[in-house]
């Protein structure tokens, strides 16, 4: 019996390094869904139309915003998205693959365009930076599954009159929290 258990002991040492080895970048799949992941981050109005198909049919996409469910209503985000704000250009930091997750920290910067029928004169510039979770379906680049993370008032702080309630709540934010900032409230 105790040569048994032993015998089994060692088994189990040798395999669990086996199920907790991870799939990383260096997988030919992680690769394909690291050029998938960046294509979706990255897009551009220009190529907005070739990276849909990159989208299951029942693609779920959350931002601290909207929450989109379903092909047809992630087309139509995208295309209005992309309509308020033509010139949007998201460059991706650093970004990894693993098992069937993509994770990318990224920057966002454009214009956007506050009223369609006055495209010129009355854009808004801003930046943002942010990070995307996007989750494949087994053995495929197909995402299924997309969350961004960026906070609104990096965007609103451009824009006049919400500039004030933004500057105004990040003040408020730090004299409640940092204890190394001199409130002056």
């Amino acid at each position: 019996m105790r040569k048994s258990i032993g015998v089994l002991g060692v088994i189990v040492c040798l395999l669990l390094p086996l199920a907790a080895v991870a799939e990383s970048n260096s997988s030919s799949l992680n690769r394909e869904r690291l050029e998938v992941g960046r294509a979706l981050i990255e897009v551009t109005f220009d190529n907005l139309g070739s990276i849909i198909p990159y989208y299951t049919d029942d693609i779920e996409y959350h931002d601290p915003i909207v929450d989109v469910y379903g092909i047809g209503n992630m087309t139509e985000f995208l295309y209005r998205l992309f309509g308020s704000t033509p010139d949007l250009i998201t460059t991706v930091e650093e970004e990894i693959a693993i098992d069937d997750m993509y994770m990318a920290t990224w920057t966002m910067r454009g214009i956007f365009i506050a009223d369609p029928s006055d495209p010129v004169g009355s854009g808004v510039p801003y930046e943002a930076a942010g990070m995307s979770i996007m989750k494949f379906r087994d053995k495929t680049s197909d995402v299924y599954y997309q969350r961004d993370y960026y906070t609104e008032g990096d965007i609103m702080i451009a824009i006049p009159g919400l500039d004030q309630a933004v500057g105004g709540f990040r003040l408020f934010y730090l004299c409640a929290v940092d204890p190394t900032f001199e409130c002056p409230l």
